[in-house]
């Protein structure tokens, strides 16, 4: 009943969280690089080869932030945007034109889907300042412009409260206006932000490091006037405003900045897509629900810096890097971005001190190519022809062993089996290198190998029904340490490849869980029959195997 109730609850989560999200086919995912360390200036990507761009860039699209040279009067002023507090340079289209063909030049390489990147410090925190607020439209309008003449998807706006960007949303009182004309001036200007933008850049994409995201507990989805005097006090009123002015055609990117770049397992990024179907909208005004629910989407991060460091109770952090690339494939309905600040991946194109990344985590690019490919059909076709099943050719010789609690020796060396005590036993007996179950109404053989966390496989068996109608199944568990089975990821596959003469066939992908107490994977072949029959022949069950796939990094 447990378990019924586990599925029922993941399977509401698909429907409703389906239902608000922009989904793509998994083969239109895409993986964008966002950190400190890539191509910004016109002469670094003006000057270079493009082989260089794509040659060590396992991405999809990379995040730009403008870097510009303002001609003023006979000056020339080196104007980074993400670090211009409040704007004070009024800009215009001139200031972007020596941008526009070396970003155009992105289009030529793998690097197609890209984002102009900007933070919040272009905002002026005076909300009432109508000059200010003048001067803060103006230049993103100018950015929204940017992006559309360089083919960019849209904009990346990280609306986090870093002091550099002077933090417009905390909520001053010295200004001279109450929390709540305050509030209600923000959501003014978000509704004005965003029509300016889609004005310049119509139906663009709005990526979003962290959007309603920021409310992942049931406290501030009930409470959010908790927050009003923090250094985001206002976004809430500004993310309505958006909403207030967003045209259904666009999209927004809410990327999931905090929970993914803590993510380890795959536990976690189902509580991602809880927490977005549980608390994505509680922040929205009910006017504009159906609306949020139409063109927000859910992205997922990755803190790359992470897996060059310590941080994982696991030695093998090029295997986990790529589980959790695939992980956030899966998990995203389109966009994955990785962050990454301690290694370079375009060591030819930018002069830093810091190594490439692939020398700062062995065989990175490779895990992450090999990450967003990870399905089902990928590792059927890369396992190895190596069987790690002892006696697989099922000879009764020698004596059978077995895999834990509950299990005892079958006839065959090095499998165990088990029969549930709950209902008759029928006989399991070796039969010219095949094992027959006859009249066994809940039973299996087994044998375990040791495994470590997101190693993959491929368990294949073929069967045989003599007898009386049956459900023969390959299944497979783990178990930790203390050798107990962890049953919440227990599996049964039923045979449905048609071999010919009766014979049916089972092909089981595999993939040991990150983040979990796993030291054993148990392999079984089973069935069950509703009644037993005096003289039934059973089932046959023969070429049980187990095999490993070869990661790239391992081939190497």
């Amino acid at each position: 009943m447990k378990r019924s109730r586990l599925l029922f609850l993941f399977f509401l989560l698909l429907l409703t969280h389906g239902a608000m999200a922009r989904r793509v086919p998994l083969s239109e995912k895409k993986i964008i690089h966002f950190g400190w360390v890539a191509p910004f200036t016109p002469q670094e990507f003006l000057d270079c080869d493009l082989a260089d761009l794509d040659s060590t860039c396992p991405f999809d699209g990379i995040g730009l932030y403008a870097c510009l040279n303002l001609k003023r009067g006979d000056k020339v002023i080196e104007y980074r945007l993400p670090f211009q507090v409040g704007a004070p340079q009024m800009l215009t289209e001139d200031d972007f034109k020596e941008l526009i063909p070396a970003y155009l030049r992105l289009q030529e390489t793998r690097l197609k889907h890209n984002f102009i990147r900007q933070n919040s410090s272009l905002f002026n925190a005076d909300w009432f300042d109508e000059e200010g607020w003048k001067r803060t439209l103006n230049n993103f309008s100018m950015l929204a412009w940017l992006a559309k003449q360089t083919k960019c998807e849209g904009l990346c706006f990280d609306i986090e409260a870093y002091p550099f960007t002077g933090q417009p949303f905390r909520f001053r009182p010295e200004l001279g206006h109450s929390f709540e004309e305050t509030a209600a001036q923000v959501r003014k200007r978000g509704k004005e932000w965003i029509q300016e933008l889609n004005r310049q850049y119509p139906n663009l994409t709005l990526f979003t490091f962290h959007w309603t995201s920021q409310c992942a507990s049931q406290l501030y989805a009930e409470q959010p006037e908790l927050l009003n005097f923090t250094p985001t006090g206002l976004q809430i009123a500004f993310i309505n405003g958006v909403y207030d002015g967003a045209p259904e055609t666009m999209k927004i990117v809410d990327g999931n900045e905090t929970p993914g770049y803590r993510a380890e397992n795959a536990s976690d990024y189902d509580r991602i897509l809880a927490n977005a179907t549980l608390y994505g909208d509680a922040w929205i005004d009910d006017a504009n629900k159906q609306k949020f629910h139409k063109i927000t989407s859910t992205g997922i991060s990755l803190y790359l810096d992470r897996y060059a460091g310590r941080d994982f109770a696991t030695d093998n952090h090029t295997q986990l890097l790529a589980t959790n690339i695939g992980n956030c494939i899966r998990y995203t309905d389109e966009y994955v971005w990785v962050w990454c600040e301690k290694g370079n991946f375009w060591p030819k194109i930018c002069k830093s001190e810091l190594k490439f990344w692939n020398d700062q985590l062995p065989h990175c690019t490779d895990a992450i190519e090999f990450g967003r490919t990870i399905s089902l059909k990928h590792i059927r076709e890369n396992a190895s022809p190596e069987n790690l099943l002892k006696n697989s050719s099922l000879d009764a010789a020698g004596e059978g062993e077995g895999h834990g609690p509950g299990q005892e020796p079958s006839p065959l060396a090095h499998w165990g089996q088990w029969q549930s005590t709950h209902s008759p036993r029928g006989t399991i007996t070796a039969e010219n290198g095949m094992v027959r179950l006859v009249n066994v109404t809940d039973g299996s053989i087994a044998q375990s190998v040791k495994v470590h966390q997101g190693q993959q496989f491929i368990a294949k068996a073929r069967c045989k029904v003599e007898g009386a109608p049956c459900n023969p199944s390959l299944g497979f568990f783990f178990r930790n340490s203390k050798g107990t089975g962890l049953w919440d990821i227990q599996c049964n596959i039923p045979f449905t490849i048609d071999l010919g003469d009766g014979w049916m066939g089972v092909n089981v992908p595999i993939i040991v869980p990150s983040g979990r107490d796993i030291t054993s994977l148990t392999i079984t072949v089973g069935t069950n029959v509703l009644k037993q029959i005096e003289g039934d022949k059973g089932v046959l069950f023969d070429d049980i195997e187990l095999h490993p796939v070869v990661l790239p990094w391992d081939a190497k």
